[in-house]
């Protein structure tokens, strides 16, 4: 599942408040967090508790307390401000100047008056949190702005792991930062699972809830893959699989199987098999085999082999959720060329008389010396002759070969010409 991530909010401890501030910021009931550079004021204060909230002028000068908030003088000639209430910003005067800053009562806004809940769906996953303040205040230029906070969501999700060739349950943490989390979203959900949501907005304050109950999973996720088990013609270096790329061109016969590796909500699995346009095979296994032999004089043939694997819960509008993907399976046309020499001297090349094809379903082929006699003979387009017969070598000559197959398009072929054989010895 991809992961949200943000830059979190910076929270410094201000027990005392920098030599920068005119006002220095002491609570009760704890620490007091200041966070800077916000919007339209010089600085924000959380604190557990506002009433608890003692703001005192550092230079002890006189100062002039104004609420913004309401628009009304807050104290006049005060060295000490004690009645601070929460959401307010306030503008304190003295000497010449002045600085502007909001208050916050972290109680306020706890996380743990929310409730968290949680609606998987079968692209992403809803979170509501039901009961969520927002955190806002107003700046100098009376505009209300908003506090972003962030949280993290953890939870269990499955992750397709290539080596175990198998899905496994992995830990997820989810870090979510905004001003309005009541509700947001994350990937789809694959298994059932609980969740536990944390704000880490106020360092000191152990923030967090969790749902009522285990989540039930609706979304499903495969992770089809496909060999080959039987080709018509090998390609030097070509591996067999697992193959996870969509497009592969062949020659024919070709058997191919296909695994589909569905999500563990997955229960129900349909694969359809078209020529071109033209439906040619159904089948509803997990997994399927499939030979495709036919291929056509005219061109390539294309073969399009769609997977959808769907979970058969049914959800609360009736839907259910499901996941397609197509893989495109070509066959070239049939082709023979036979090469008119070789050299089976043990170098490693040329060594034996092979044609070159593809698309082949049926081979024989005949060797004769120049007296018309049968030296050799295989049925294996695949295979060749080395020059010898019952195991002893024949003398370098012209052989006459006879071939007649049949491509896997309908095409007939029967050869007749004549291979040098060139040992050099």
């Amino acid at each position: 599942m991809k992961k949200l991530f943000f830059i979190p909010l910076i929270l410094v401890s201000v027990g005392w408040c920098s030599a920068a501030r005119l006002i220095q910021a002491r609570s009760a009931s704890g620490n007091v967090y200041e966070m800077s550079r916000p919007q339209g004021v010089d600085y924000l204060l959380f604190v557990p508790q506002a009433n608890d909230l003692e703001l005192s002028m550092r230079s002890q000068q006189l100062a002039d307390w104004y609420d913004i908030s309401t628009h009304r003088m807050a104290g006049s000639g005060y060295t000490t401000f004690l009645n601070a209430e929460s959401g307010h910003t306030y503008m304190v005067s003295a000497g010449g100047r002045r600085e502007a800053f909001a208050v916050f009562d972290e109680e306020k806004f706890a996380l743990t008056d929310c409730h968290l809940q949680v609606l998987p769906e079968c692209d992403s996953t809803v979170i509501n949190l039901e009961h969520f303040k927002v955190i806002s205040y107003v700046d100098t230029a009376g505009k209300t702005q908003y506090v972003e906070r962030t949280m993290v969501l953890s939870y269990n999700n499955a992750e397709w792991n290539e080596d175990a060739k198998s899905w496994e349950t992995v830990p997820q943490e989810d870090t979510i930062h905004g001003s309005d989390l009541s509700s947001f979203g994350i990937g789809k959900l694959l298994i059932d699972t609980d969740f536990r949501l944390k704000d880490i907005t106020f360092p000191d304050q152990e923030d967090s809830i969790s749902t009522d109950s285990v989540v039930i999973a609706v979304a499903v996720a495969h992770h089809q893959q496909y060999y080959i088990t039987q080709r018509g013609k090998r390609r030097e270096n070509e591996v067999d699989g697992p193959y996870e790329d969509s497009n592969k061109t062949e020659s024919a016969p070709l058997e191919v199987l296909f695994e589909s590796h569905p999500s563990p909500k997955a229960d129900y699995y349909s694969w359809t098999i078209k020529r071109h346009s033209d439906l040619i095979a159904v089948r509803n296994d997990k997994d399927i085999r499939y030979l495709f032999d036919d291929a056509s004089e005219s061109g390539p043939v294309q073969y399009l082999v769609e997977l959808t694997v769907m979970n058969s819960t049914t959800m609360g509008d009736g839907s259910q959720c499901e996941v397609t993907a197509t893989d495109t399976i070509t066959l070239n046309s049939s082709l023979i060329f036979v090469p008119n020499v070789f050299t089976p001297n043990g170098d490693g090349k040329n060594d034996e008389f092979r044609v070159v094809y593809r698309s082949i379903c049926e081979f024989h082929c005949w060797i004769y010396n120049r007296w018309q006699h049968l030296v050799y003979s295989w049925d294996d387009p695949a295979k060749g002759w080395d020059g010898t017969n019952n195991g002893k070598k024949l003398p370098d000559s012209a052989y006459i070969y006879i071939i007649d197959a049949t491509g896997c398009d309908g095409q007939r072929y029967k050869l007749k010409g004549t291979v040098n054989m060139l040992r050099g010895e």
